[in-house]
């Protein structure tokens, strides 16, 4: 039990390390790439939703 205590501690210890390390975007970086994942999203969304569309009504046409 000790050991995996030690090594769990050992383990945060890196983590906090390397957390340390790490670049966080500012404001403005963080804003836009927000702004990007959203855009793409709608995109996305669209593009399903269309296809959507298209195989219901070719779904329509077959089944009758």
């Amino acid at each position: 039990m000790r050991e995996k205590i030690e090594k769990l501690r050992t383990f945060l210890l890196e983590v906090n390390q390397e957390i340390r390390k790490v670049t966080w975007p500012g404001k403005r970086e963080l804003a836009g790439a927000t702004v990007i994942v959203l855009l793409a999203t709608i995109m996305m969304a669209l593009i399903l939703g269309l296809f959507d569309l298209v195989i219901a009504q070719v779904l329509k046409l077959v089944i009758r």
